[in-house]
């Protein structure tokens, strides 16, 4: 996708770029909070804006951001990550029923498990079914 791409903004996207480049480096990720400053760049605002922009984003700028990991959609991203725990919690413990309050590393899945039982009649069929798939316990007072 070809754009007019003003020098200020090329600039102001480079120093961008360079922030976040900057915070994957030390963070191991680029999943920059909301409201984060990294030097004088509003990386968090920024980030949002790359999102939000996804379809008016050069093609080049897409691909230096995919290169260091940039996460397009976060919310899919992060269900995929603790899908991946539920998993891990399966394989070791041999079943679906994670209490509420356990952590399973950095993810909070207890937490995201009750929110996946709270949301089921909302959830896509997809996600439903991969849950039903691995044995997720909808109803853990029947457990």
């Amino acid at each position: 996708m070809s754009s007019s791409w003003s020098k200020p903004n090329t600039k102001r996207w480079e120093r961008g770029f360079a922030a976040l480049s900057t915070f994957r480096a030390r963070e191991g990720h680029c999943y920059v909070p909301r409201h984060h400053i990294e030097g004088r760049v509003k990386l968090g605002s920024w980030v949002s804006i790359q999102r939000y922009r996804k379809e008016l984003v050069p093609d080049e700028r897409k691909r230096r951001l995919n290169a260091i990991g940039f996460v397009w959609d976060w919310r899919y991203d992060h269900w995929e990550q603790n899908f991946a725990a539920l998993l891990r919690f399966k394989r070791r413990e041999g079943h679906c029923c994670v209490p509420t309050f356990h952590n399973e590393g950095n993810v909070r899945l207890g937490y995201w498990s009750s929110t996946q039982r709270r949301k089921r009649k909302k959830m896509s069929t997809e996600r439903r079914a991969r849950l039903d798939n691995i044995g997720f316990v909808w109803n853990v007072y029947t457990y």
